[in-house]
């Protein structure tokens, strides 16, 4: 996918060394005040004037985004402790922002309505005028302000885990299989959600999701997301891309909190963890494929850095590897391709937890895995070679 730079390109191209060297200074100089203006803005929601109320203290944060996001897009993840002395604080009422806002558009809804009411939070929809070509989507602005503190230290990732961010995530990606196709969704259905695209003024609903459903590259990840992450989109991409775009930085953001064991303990302890398994080894419709993929993105990237004793247990009693096998034999209309993918990830998983303990390999054996895997093995071999 191309860089979102605009029609001019870059704004550095054609400067040259002085030229360049003073256009740093100056940006520099803009960022230093920008990081200024952003601890003032959230030292008035820490110590307000007067009471805030809820919706107030959410539009002062929601004010702050395009400025965060513009100071440390493209920083250091140390800098963020370093310069931004209050960014735990900060990153708790972010990450609490977002699970309320993704709570308020999931309950009381089947999971196609809540499905495409979250997406269209999340997704970018346009430019607000006079800011600098910042998307003029809260949610978009929200997910880009996680996806860069979840980049920062453990103490960080500590706060959002806190916070349910984790589980709230997964169970978002696991509704993401009934969103219906973005080139034919009907335009009546997207105005009638329109209102919830902005930020909605309600009290919180904290019920949680419902995940009642039973259907179910790292490197250009980073680049795609590192892009949208800058906020400075100049140019608004077709649906598709948009929901590509969201694919990236969404993942992005879970494969970041998976890099470190506390979310995957806390996806254990909210028994959300399942739900990757599931999600990794469901049929779902070809357009919502690259979900699937993501849900195996992620669940590697817990076999590699969340597989503590407390996670392998609670993999081990909920059946989760038994659960991937009977999903791959039940489903009658996977291609082998799709089979195999799933394969691969299961395998990847149960590679890594060998390295901890036995039992997830005991698990695989127990509920036939070798037997499916010999079987398909056989049959595709049959169907490529016929007498």
């Amino acid at each position: 996918m191309r860089k979102w730079w605009g029609a001019g390109g870059r704004p550095e191209d054609g400067l040259d060394g002085s030229q360049l060297l003073e256009q740093q200074h100056q940006q520099q100089r803009h960022l230093a005040l920008g990081l200024m203006h952003l601890k003032k803005l959230f030292s008035e929601i820490l110590h307000p004037a007067h009471p805030l109320s809820e919706d107030e203290r959410e539009d002062k944060l929601y004010n702050m985004l395009p400025l965060f996001c513009k100071v440390f897009s493209n920083s250091s993840p140390t800098d963020l402790v370093e310069k931004f002395e209050d960014v735990l604080l900060f990153t708790q009422h972010v990450s609490k922002l977002m699970v309320t806002e993704i709570r308020r558009r999931a309950s009381n809804q089947s999971t196609a309505a809540a499905s495409c009411a979250i997406v269209r939070f999340l997704e970018m929809e346009g430019e607000e005028e006079g800011v600098d070509s910042i998307p003029s989507s809260g949610g978009w602005l929200l997910l880009n302000a996680l996806n860069l503190l979840a980049d920062g230290p453990p103490a960080i990732i500590e706060v959002m885990t806190v916070s349910s961010l984790p589980s709230t995530l997964v169970k978002c990606l696991y509704l993401f299989f009934d969103l219906p196709d973005p080139d034919s969704a009907d335009s009546e259905n997207a105005n009638a959600e329109s209102n919830l695209n902005k930020k909605s003024h309600s009290s919180p609903l904290h019920l949680p999701l419902d995940t009642s459903k039973t259907g179910g590259q790292q490197s250009a990840l980073q680049s795609t997301a590192s892009d949208a992450s800058s906020c400075g989109a100049a140019i608004v991409p077709a649906t598709t891309d948009r929901r590509l775009l969201l694919q990236k930085v969404f993942v992005q953001v879970m494969l970041r909190l998976c890099s470190h064991t506390g979310p995957a303990e806390e996806l254990a302890r909210k028994d959300d963890l399942s739900l990757l398994f599931s999600a990794s080894t469901s049929g779902c419709p070809p357009h919502n494929c690259v979900w699937r993929r993501s849900a195996a993105e992620v669940l590697m990237a817990v076999s590699r850095h969340g597989l503590s004793q407390p996670v392998i247990s609670y993999i081990h009693s909920k059946g989760c590897i038994a659960l991937c096998v009977e999903n791959m034999e039940r489903t009658q209309d996977l291609s082998p391709l799709e089979i195999v993918e799933m394969l691969v990830a299961i395998f990847c998983f149960l590679k890594d937890s060998a390295d901890c303990s036995q039992v997830l390999l005991d698990d695989f054996k127990s509920a036939q895995g070798y037997a499916f895997l010999v079987d398909f093995i056989l049959r595709w071999i049959f169907v490529a070679t016929p007498l």
